[in-house]
């Protein structure tokens, strides 16, 4: 849960957002995989196919603005969230991932928005990027943990007939 004043903030930023958010993505990513070229591994079934990164930062500007202008109302995005989810379980992004692309998108945003990225507002966007990975990163963990199910279950019945 994050405070009153970041939920204000984040929403007061929404606006800048949109116009510019393709832009700190692009950024992000390219920070990122200049600093963790192995980081392009887990982007390699994404829309990030082509060299200058497809359609991926434009998606993902796209929720960092539906998260910012519902950051008060979660429970609109959960379809959302879960298309994600799935698709990072399908990607295998892991737990430990995400402080390290919050890391670049808070250094991106830094880099793009200059001024406008007052310590307050960088602040805001830490606490909110926190609360939302720790909700995907609880999803992801129940969608990994129904996929271990699956294949113990599948093992189980090869064995059985297999015997």
């Amino acid at each position: 849960m994050v405070s009153q004043k970041t939920i204000d903030l984040v929403k007061a930023t929404a606006p800048i957002l949109k116009e510019r958010g393709e832009e700190i993505t692009r950024k992000m990513y390219q920070l990122m995989f200049e600093s963790r070229p192995e980081y392009r591994l887990w982007f390699e079934t994404t829309f990030m196919t082509h060299v200058d990164g497809g359609s991926q930062p434009n998606k993902l500007a796209g929720s960092i603005y539906a998260y910012a202008i519902h950051i008060d109302k979660l429970d609109e995005l959960k379809k959302t969230v879960e298309k994600i989810a799935n698709r990072h379980v399908d990607s295998q992004v892991i737990a430990e991932q995400y402080p390290v692309i919050g890391d670049f998108l808070l250094l991106a945003m830094k880099e793009v928005l200059q001024e406008q990225a007052t310590p307050e507002i960088m602040a805001a966007w830490e606490e909110a990027y926190t609360a939302l990975a720790d909700i995907f990163i609880q999803r992801e963990k129940e969608l990994y943990q129904d996929d271990d199910v699956k294949l113990v279950a599948s093992l189980k019945s090869q064995r059985f007939f297999n015997h």
